[in-house]
């Protein structure tokens, strides 16, 4: 199939504005005002738009059933947000985004990887949400109103979709905010209406078709992995929402909002996408094309306004992760123009891969294989927050803006152990990817089997903490707060605190 179509707990108030600290500095507690709950908006809405439910097709084109399909998504899904869900902890006790996070870990200079990973996950999920979008608003004109279609009418749909997105994401936080709070609600009841609106021809029988590898074991097990991508492709994104919650909020609480609503959010938009795929004559039907000539005439009207509005909390999520990680490397300038140039950027990319070069399905693989370094990155995170204890030293973070130097200075601003913990993780996924443009030596080895994702995972985890056990990071480590030290060292942030048991996390 073409996938992506061809033709203390902290208040419930909404964040302050908060322009001034709106770029890599600590956000101050006194701004700090967003809660765990804000994760029923954010990730919905970024789920619920074109550009996550196509991906759901993806089990019904491999050749599953129905019910096989479903249960590689539900089973796909909860491993993605259960790997995503521990990561929501740095922010709050950081006060910073992700990738600035990672330098605890990585190093101060060593956090580039995570930048770098930000910023080109983020362009090509931005390129294909706007690209889906603007092609589900040209498609459905062209049906309601027998508008033009092809490479101009596309590029003049994903040129204002594009506009829409900068300007959303240039505003920053407390614009996005806002935006995911109408466009979750909406999305969520379009995917309703999609799925009400096609129940009289569903067919909960539907066998499949022609399996994508051997047996049927393993092909859902590839469906589960795909599925999997899903939630995790957000795992250096987190950040950017948790630090304005505040220091103290329950770690407990906040991965049980994050997780649970990305894994109910994702598992909704998959579902959808199998769902209406079976409807399909041939399954790989360039999926938005299928979808408007499966629903009647009047629901063409909801998939054009959905393509657009539906595309720009996901893309603007994007391009602001995108444009937030960016101005770590270019510190000096401020996040606002940091984000305005990189939305240029992402322009350029979003029209050389859909208009010049129509290889936005080549650019959907390289994005999928780019997830199996996010799975490395996220190991060598959540190993190293459970063995730091949660406590960090913000300054030393921070590090890079005056010179370097500091706690996590390690070798030249570089932390061996999590490098090369992260490049042999990343190196096994590499090897076990099995895509639609490479298949890797160990997945011929194992009958076409992708465990890119798990594999990359656990090898980086498991090496990173031997290699610290041999050899402590001890110059790291800050140390835990005496209850006559309430402030600590500079800059530090500290854990639970002491009435906090461990029964009562």
């Amino acid at each position: 199939m073409t996938l992506h179509p061809t033709g203390a707990a902290p208040t419930e108030a909404p964040p302050r504005a908060a322009a001034p600290h709106d770029g890599i500095a600590p956000v101050p507690e006194a701004d700090r005002t967003s809660a765990p709950s804000d994760f029923g908006w954010i990730w919905p809405s970024a789920q619920f738009s074109f550009g996550t439910v196509v991906l759901g097709a993806l089990p019904v084109v491999f050749g599953l059933g129905w019910w096989a399909a479903a249960s590689a998504i539900l089973v796909g899904v909860a491993a993605g947000a259960a790997l995503l869900a521990p990561l929501a902890r740095f922010g709050v006790r950081t006060g910073v985004n992700d990738p600035v996070a990672s330098g605890a870990h990585f190093g101060v200079r060593g956090r580039v990887v995570g930048n770098l990973i930000t910023v080109v996950t983020a362009l090509g999920f931005f390129a294909i949400a706007v690209w889906t979008g603007g092609t589900a608003v040209m498609v459905a004109a062209h049906r309601l109103l027998a508008t033009p279609t092809g490479p101009g009418a596309l590029t003049v749909a994903m040129g204002v979709t594009t506009v829409a997105v900068a300007l959303v994401a240039v505003r920053g936080h407390e614009m996005l905010i806002r935006t995911y709070k109408a466009t979750a609600l909406a999305g969520g009841a379009v995917l309703l209406a999609t799925v009400l609106v096609l129940a009289p021809d569903f067919d909960a029988d539907y066998a499949g078709g022609t399996l994508a590898l051997e047996s049927e074991p393993h092909t859902w097990l590839l469906a589960a992995t795909a599925s999997a991508t899903v939630p995790l492709s957000y795992a250096t994104f987190q950040g950017d929402y948790t630090r304005y919650m505040p220091a103290r909020t329950p770690t407990g609480r906040l991965m049980r909002h994050s997780g649970l609503s990305m894994f109910l959010s994702s598992l909704a938009a998959l579902l959808a996408g199998a769902y209406v795929t079976t409807l399909f004559p041939v399954p790989d039907e360039p999926w938005l094309q299928g979808l408007t000539n499966a629903v009647p005439g009047w629901f063409a009207v909801v998939v054009v306004v959905f393509g657009f509005a539906g595309t720009l909390p996901q893309a603007g999520l994007c391009l602001y992760a995108a444009g937030l990680s960016a101005n770590s490397m270019f510190w000096r300038a401020s996040r606002a123009a940091v984000t305005a140039v990189v939305s240029l950027l992402a322009a350029a990319v979003l029209y050389l891969g859909a208009v010049v070069y129509e290889a936005m399905d080549a650019m959907s693989a390289f994005v999928t294989l780019l997830l199996t370094v996010v799975a490395p990155w996220a190991a060598v995170l959540s190993v190293g927050y459970v063995l730091r204890r949660g406590r960090y030293d913000v300054e030393a973070l921070r590090a890079f803006t005056a010179g370097g130097g500091g706690r996590y200075w390690y070798t030249g601003g570089t932390n061996p152990r999590a490098v090369l913990a992260f490049a042999a993780g990343s190196a096994i996924g590499v090897l076990w990817v099995n895509g639609p443009l490479y298949m890797g030596p160990l997945a011929r080895a194992t009958g076409g089997v992708d465990l890119s994702l798990p594999a990359s995972f656990v090898v980086a985890a498991v090496l990173y903490g031997l290699l610290c056990r041999l050899r402590p990071e001890s110059e790291a480590l800050v140390p835990e707060l005496g209850p006559t030290d309430a402030a600590g060292p500079p800059g530090a942030v500290p854990g639970p605190p002491p009435a906090m048991t461990r029964a009562g996390r």
